[in-house]
């Protein structure tokens, strides 16, 4: 049982380095879901229906009428209601919004070349095709039909980190189905460190299973909670506790071993099968710790 080889386990250590790439270079100013919906509405170069805007960013309804509110509160965006039809409104860009989105565009292709540095050119274009398999996303652009804006091209955000989100979304709704309700993907992702490393210091499980400080301290307490996890005084330092697996946690990882592995399988599926390895490999190399990508920028952006 090797987390490493684990899609999800890749995906979220890929996340991670994403969004403090973007911290760095983009700031607060803007959220990555919030500027992939800015993308799609500025491209389309018509309004579009908040429908349309949530498909082709990716969001489901409730997360993208939270973020549409939001822009339209910083003035990105504004909302109409649609003359042929009162249900819905239509969003479109002001035009001083398109201008700072063109002005944030060279620190966004920035974040992305950061993100694929560790791979050879040749690889970060196979690597994009691959996460495009991965997301799901091939019919997020395209004309919309249905509820849709009817006749109205809608623009695919192809930045890589886009796609890991969207990648990693799907890896949760697949999780969900092979696994229920027993355990999330970074619950068991903790469980299967303990597994490996045995007993180890919370900080260290939380860097092992791809979580920043703060989840690493919920998802503990919560397995804790369940009879999975115990927390023990350390013998070489008696201030600090280690966290180490119980018989009962030990046990719930082998049993939820086989549904794990399908997860994996499914995700992998539109993949062929003699790139499968490859794709764990690039993920792996665009997540691990590299210095040179995460190091703070200099000058302007």
């Amino acid at each position: 049982m090797d987390s490493t080889a684990l899609v999800g386990h890749q995906l979220r250590r890929c996340h991670q380095v994403h969004n403090a790439l973007w911290a760095d270079a983009v700031g607060g100013l803007l959220t990555s879901p919030q500027y992939s919906v800015l993308f799609t509405v500025a491209a389309a170069g018509q309004p579009l229906d908040q429908l349309s805007v949530g498909r082709a960013a990716g969001l489901d309804r409730t997360t993208v009428a939270g973020v549409i509110r939001r822009l339209e509160e910083q003035g990105w965006l504004r909302r109409e209601r649609d003359a042929a039809d009162g249900r819905r409104h239509l969003i479109t860009l002001p035009v001083p919004a398109g201008v700072a989105l063109e002005g944030l565009a060279p620190a966004v292709r920035t974040v992305q070349e950061r993100l694929m540095a560790p791979l050879s050119a040749l690889d970060r274009a196979w690597l994009g095709g691959r996460l495009v398999d991965l997301s799901g996303h091939h019919d997020a652009a395209g004309t919309a039909g249905g509820s849709g804006t009817p006749g109205v091209r809608q623009a695919e955000d192809r930045r890589p980190g886009h796609l890991i989100r969207l990648a990693q979304q799907r890896h949760t709704v697949l999780w969900a189905d092979e696994v229920g309700g027993i355990i999330t993907g970074p619950q068991f992702a903790v469980l299967l460190a303990l597994a490996t490393s045995g007993p180890t210091g919370q900080g260290t499980v939380g860097g092992l299973a791809a979580l920043d400080r703060s989840s690493a301290s919920d998802v503990l307490r919560r397995l804790e909670d369940r009879g999975w996890t115990a927390r023990n005084p350390d013998p070489d330092d008696r201030r600090s506790r280690l966290v180490s697996l119980t018989a009962a946690g030990r046990s719930l990882v082998g049993e939820l071993w086989p549904a794990v592995e399908r997860v994996q399988e499914r995700i992998l599926e539109p993949v062929p099968g003699s790139e499968r390895g490859r794709v764990v490999e690039g993920l792996a190399a665009v997540g691990s710790p590299h210095p040179a990508a995460l190091a703070p920028r200099r000058g302007g952006q």
